[in-house]
């Protein structure tokens, strides 16, 4: 006989999540009792499912995955999108409606008490994917349905390697003296904002013509 207890066929959070809340208790009462000094209400079942989901996570990623204090805002989409539901699923459950919120105040937990990891993206971009997929505005409260979206999709675009790639631009850029955004608009079709005259060449360059404009060595 299991410890479960069903209701419509499905298992009840609180027992779904009871390992992870148990394995993870010291966390998520630091969570709970920092939350409260805040002023804020959280459900340690809600935490809890972060945590499985999390752990749910780990076994199917082939690179190194989140941890319970380490982010990415791709990963958070991820988990928010995929994980936790598909985690849900598997154990028959239901997952809250709140769960963005919950994840919002879980990245505030972790960012006040310092214990995000150094190698997560930072909390801002974090929140994204909670603002744009779960539908929050940017203090982390639910929007209505019909509300416009407060702030652009960034949820599959990888935070650290994007800046990467954009700091590279810059740099040649400053070389060239090209303005950096004008390749980025030609990727897309849009027209080059800087004047005719300064562009000796449009970008890109035939194939049997130099590119005066980059991209450019950079300094060791």
């Amino acid at each position: 006989m299991t410890n479960t207890r069903k209701t419509n066929g499905l298992t009840e959070l609180s027992i779904a999540v009871a390992p992870a809340r148990s394995r993870h208790r010291d966390l998520i009462g630091a969570a709970v009792d920092w939350l409260a000094g805040q002023g804020r209400t959280v459900d340690p079942d809600h935490l809890a499912l972060i945590c499985a989901g999390v752990e749910y996570a780990g076994e199917f990623l082939a690179e190194p995955p989140l941890t319970l204090t380490r982010w990415t805002r791709t990963g958070v989409y991820h988990m928010v999108r995929c994980d936790i539901p598909n985690w849900c699923s598997g154990e028959r459950c239901t997952w809250p409606l709140e769960l963005p919120q919950v994840m919002w105040a879980w990245f505030d937990f972790l960012h006040g008490t310092g214990r995000l990891d150094r190698a997560s993206d930072p909390v801002a971009e974090l929140r994204k994917p909670l603002a744009c997929y779960g539908w929050l505005d940017q203090d982390g409260r639910a929007l209505p349905p019909d509300a416009a979206r407060e702030i652009p999709c960034e949820c599959l675009l990888p935070y650290r390697e994007t800046v990467e790639l954009l700091d590279e631009l810059i740099r040649q850029s400053e070389r060239s003296g090209e303005d950096p955004l004008d390749r980025l608009r030609w990727l897309v079709g849009r027209p080059s904002h800087q004047p005719l005259a300064a562009r000796y060449l449009s970008w890109p360059p035939e194939d049997d013509e130099p590119d005066p404009l980059g991209p450019a060595e950079l300094d060791e």
